[in-house]
């Protein structure tokens, strides 16, 4: 399986950089560095970390991380959200119920 091109955030460089050893601490749970280095490479759930390539060292930022882990965040969020049940009312019969209800439609 070739490995994706890793692909440098310039912005980063406005940010608080951390070699890869430090961000391991930044993480709430305790992780690797070749965690942390296949989340730049691979990512997780189609989420990669930001990093950029400095004097042949990887660098990434205190800001990329919490942006990487709120992404994180939201995607559990969103598959923990129930989806709409299939039985549900017509627009029709909702309408219908309102008005029977006296509620606005």
């Amino acid at each position: 399986m070739a490995s994706k091109m890793i692909r440098d955030s310039p912005d980063l460089l406005d940010e608080t950089l951390l070699p890869l050893v430090e961000a391991c601490e930044y993480f709430p749970k305790a992780y690797t560095r070749s965690a942390i280095e296949r989340w730049i490479r691979h990512g997780s759930r189609n989420i990669v970390l930001e990093s950029i390539l400095i004097c042949g060292r990887r660098y990434t930022s205190v800001e990329a991380i919490e942006r990487f882990i709120r992404s994180q965040l939201q995607v559990e969020a969103e598959k923990a959200r129930p989806e709409p049940s299939k039985g549900s009312l017509s627009k029709k019969a909702l309408a219908e119920a309102s008005r029977r209800f006296g509620l606005p439609e």
